[in-house]
């Protein structure tokens, strides 16, 4: 049970310093969902390596707390990908 609590620990502080970004910082971050999955993840594990199972663990459920986060952001709000002509916002459900 503690390995779920510090990981939904984590990923609070990570939605709370996100809530300092301008909207459509959040959009351009989340359009890339795919690259910032690799680098969340191999991230996690890049720095994990080595150490405790268990902190391991609590890192990874974070990263697919956040994951999950960014998934939603995506399909309620919206994301911005570059294009060629520049930032082109797709419309979300809200």
């Amino acid at each position: 049970m503690s390995v779920i609590g510090a990981a939904v620990i984590s990923f609070l502080s990570v939605v709370l310093l996100s809530a300092h970004l301008k909207p459509h910082i959040r959009r351009r971050i989340v359009g890339y969902a795919g690259v910032l999955d690799l680098c969340v993840h191999g991230g996690v594990i890049w720095l994990f390596f080595g150490s405790s199972t268990i902190g391991l663990l609590q890192a990874e459920l974070a990263a697919i707390f956040f994951t999950i986060y960014v998934r939603g952001y995506r399909w309620l709000r919206g994301y911005e990908r570059l294009t060629p002509h520049g930032w082109r916002y797709y419309p979300g459900v809200m």
